[in-house]
């Protein structure tokens, strides 16, 4: 078996992981609950040789594993996929694969050779993969996870821990995937799965441990415990659903895209695609990873210009916003924060944010102190000290921060992608709660997002997304199963009008 006994590791001020002791058996699916901060990721980054702890020890089949050296943890069989990419984006998904255990062993590196080994275990998978010589920089966030699975397998371990794989799957990719893990069970791999989705849970483990501050709270298996019940014990009371329960009353527009189309090295990524958004309104985009969406926030965001059409951002009637519009995008670590610099200095990285608090050129510390502290608090931020850096916050944190981040900016449009992927439910109910009230003070959200759940539960209209194309849905249309279909590119009658 794999066994870690009693584990402690302390950053600084934060104690994240406190004698928690872990195993998992041969054959078996070992799923890890806990809220964000809880201490999980630090766990795997302790079996996986990115950390060492400060006490404890960690054994496989009887044997000691080195701490704090992943090399040691690969030579005893031990792999992981993290939940921040890991892989060299200017470099090709085979050259990727070639650093991993398919270049293991050879004097001279065969891409096409290693290309085709991968093909097969992609097939085993049932993963598609990208296009020969693709750069991993205009990949999806879900190609990207898969390339990391297919790295992390190459080398055969005995031990694969899946840190939030599933948070960027859509419905239509999340059974194959998960029949894929059950496949890696029946071949006698230990697989531990770290997840915020507690039906996957349910659906899929063997056993389940809850952490939660840095303790093991509960060990359980599936018939012995229910969703309510593994809720309670990672977060507690959730607050009470921020869900409209009657229509707002819709102002002005305030976003609007107008037969937009976006053309790269003559693919066609977005096809005539057209939205408004209004003050007061919540319009969703759902939408397999990878058909457009990332394209279109950064066209939203100024980063890109389209090849046909426009997108207007208009100023709003009234004064109460700084800014026109701000965007979450979907990578928090790679596009939205500078994990080496401070929470304070991330605040300010946002014009809008930087100019309240400078004056003739000169920025006022003690403000921006002032209001980081009051940020990180508003927004239950774990952290030692808003001076701390980034890198030093678990994944929800950092999620929690950046919509913080966002939302200081005082815009009038918000656009949020992907922004509760690997939250827990406290943290996805709170966030949800300031988007609300950001939404219920004027603003506008154009919330896209993989999680179906998530959208049918906050638009007020909702659209769809595939190979470029967006068609807006009705009301009587909404039901998980034709969402699905729309998704995966089926037609299904829908409403261009998107009322």
């Amino acid at each position: 078996m794999l066994e870690a006994l009693s584990i402690s590791k302390r950053f600084g001020a934060t104690l994240a992981l406190s004698g928690v002791s872990f195993t998992a058996q041969p054959g078996e699916i070992h799923v890890l609950l806990g809220e964000n901060g809880a201490g999980k990721s630090t766990l795997m980054n302790v079996l996986a040789g990115r950390i060492r702890p400060d006490a404890g020890t960690v054994t496989l089949y009887g044997s000691p594993v080195r701490t704090g050296s992943p090399q040691s943890a690969i030579a005893a069989g031990i792999a992981a996929v993290h939940q921040s990419s890991t892989l060299f984006e200017h470099m090709t998904w085979e050259e990727n694969l070639a650093l991993g255990g398919f270049g293991f062993g050879s004097r001279l590196i065969d891409l096409r050779e290693i290309a085709g080994r991968a093909a097969r275990l992609a097939v085993e998978l049932r993963f598609p993969l990208p296009p020969p010589g693709t750069l991993i920089e205009g990949r999806s966030v879900t190609d990207r996870v898969r390339i990391e699975v297919l790295r992390a397998l190459s080398s055969d371990p005995r031990v694969l821990i899946l840190d939030e794989p599933t948070s960027v799957l859509a419905p239509a990719e999340l059974d194959g995937f998960l029949d894929s893990v059950r496949r890696l069970r029946a071949r006698g791999c230990i697989v531990i799965l770290i997840t915020h989705k507690l039906s996957e849970a349910i659906a899929i483990a063997d056993r389940i441990t809850v952490l939660r501050h840095g303790r093991v709270v509960a060990q359980t298996t599936p018939r012995e415990t229910s969703e309510n019940s593994l809720a309670g014990m990672m977060v507690g009371d959730l607050p009470p659903s921020t869900a409209p329960t009657k229509p707002r009353e819709l102002g002005e527009v305030l976003l609007e895209a107008s037969d937009v189309s976006l053309e790269d090295r003559g693919r066609t990524i977005l096809d005539r695609v057209s939205f408004t958004v209004n003050r007061g309104e919540v319009v969703g985009i759902a939408g397999v990873d990878g058909n457009g969406q990332a394209e279109l926030v950064d066209l939203i965001a100024g980063l890109r210009k389209p090849s046909r059409g426009t997108i207007s951002v208009r100023e709003p009637s009234f004064t109460a916003f700084g800014a026109g519009a701000a965007v979450i995008p979907q990578d928090r670590d790679r596009d939205g924060l500078i994990l080496s610099m401070n929470l304070w200095e991330n605040l300010i990285l946002p014009a809008p944010v930087r100019d309240r608090f400078t004056s003739h050129g000169l920025l006022d510390r003690e403000s921006i102190d002032a209001q980081c502290a009051e940020l990180v608090a508003r927004f239950a931020v774990r952290t030692s000290s808003w001076r701390a850096p980034v890198s030093s916050l678990s994944g929800g944190n950092r999620q929690r921060f950046e919509v913080g981040r966002a939302l200081e900016s005082r815009p009038a449009i918000l656009v949020a992608h992907n922004v509760c992927r690997g939250l827990d439910l406290m943290a996805f109910a709170e966030i949800h709660r300031h988007l609300s009230l950001f939404v219920g003070s004027g603003g506008a959200l154009l919330l896209i997002s993989s999680d179906l759940d998530e959208l049918l539960s906050r638009s007020d209209r909702l659209a769809v997304i595939h190979a470029g194309r967006l068609v807006f849905t009705s009301p009587q249309q909404r039901s998980p199963a034709e969402l699905g279909l729309l998704m995966a590119g089926k037609p299904v009658s829908t409403d261009p009008a998107g009322i």
